[in-house]
């Protein structure tokens, strides 16, 4: 039994030495380069003759790899061995020196969120100041910081631009006008003062996109902070010749904007509705397309 298990040993080596070996990247075999003596080596657990590889090839293929994540592994792509990959070694200040760019290397992304973080911070309480001072003037809104609490001061400040963002999300246009639709419906007087597409029922579970049901990011964002500045001047605007301060210019600039705001949009909003519940499509004929070129 011995001496059979030693054949057939013998036998399957001698076929593994004997078989043409078949680089998987070049494509080239061992009678390709018979001249260039290019060194084989087989990194994996494949079998046949594609388990072998040129060791140029292969550390190519392995360099394009790294660039694509420097912390990915190689490994084979056929069976998912990962190779096994050996380095001179190099002195002991070198080393120091690698494991403190890895160090680096996994603390500054921590570094870099905690800038990001401070910054949009710092940002956003630089722009509660700026708005409270817009809003109620420079002596009052220096004065009342003045006499706040310091740990206050700092939570309040940046939490002014996230109540103008969260408050710019919340669609109220759409709550309006489903209430005045349903109002409407019940009293046959309203519906004939009413503009007809007041009257139109609006049917939310309708498969069609409803207009302007897709919040923008960015216009939200440029609405909410550019608010302030708006009440601002809409409030010095109507209310110039008041005995009014100025916060409550700002406030009654802020209201008028919203409310005229509001109506316009529920305006453009609802016959655009009832403008994509029309939507068809037609029959194709050719000479619409000799029209349209």
């Amino acid at each position: 039994m011995e001496n059979a298990s030693n054949s057939q040993r013998s036998t399957s080596f001698s076929q593994e030495t004997s078989e043409q070996k078949h680089c998987w990247i070049c494509f080239d075999t061992d009678d390709d380069d018979y001249e260039s003596n290019r060194d084989w080596v087989t990194p994996c657990k494949c079998r046949g003759s594609t388990r072998w590889v040129h060791q140029d090839c292969v550390q190519r293929w392995i360099d394009e790899k790294l660039k694509e994540n420097l912390n990915v592994k190689a490994h084979c792509p056929q069976c998912y061995t990962q190779y096994i990959i050996v380095y001179d070694e190099v002195n002991y200040f070198v080393r120091i020196l690698n494991k403190l760019d890895k160090t680096a290397n996994q603390l500054c992304p921590f570094l870099a969120a905690g800038f990001v973080v401070s910054t949009l911070y710092w940002s956003a309480a630089s722009y509660g100041a700026i708005t409270m001072i817009q809003v109620m003037g420079k002596r009052e809104a220096i004065t009342m910081m003045e006499n706040t609490d310091s740990f206050m001061l700092l939570l309040v400040l940046p939490s002014i631009p996230l109540s103008l963002i969260l408050g710019e999300m919340i669609n109220w246009e759409e709550t309006l006008l489903l209430f005045v639709q349903r109002f409407t419906s019940q009293l046959s007087l309203l519906r004939t003062i009413m503009p007809s597409f007041l009257c139109e029922p609006v049917n939310n579970s309708t498969s069609i996109v409803q207009f302007n049901s897709v919040v923008n990011p960015t216009t939200t964002l440029c609405a909410a902070l550019l608010f302030p500045t708006t009440a601002t001047v809409v409030g010095n605007l109507l209310f110039d010749n008041s005995s009014y301060s100025l916060l409550q210019k700002t406030l009654l600039g802020g209201l008028v904007y919203m409310a005229v705001k509001g109506v316009f949009r529920i305006y453009q909003r609802q016959p655009n509705i009832i403008k994509e519940r029309t939507r068809t499509v037609i029959d194709y004929h050719e000479t619409d397309t000799e029209e349209n070129n």
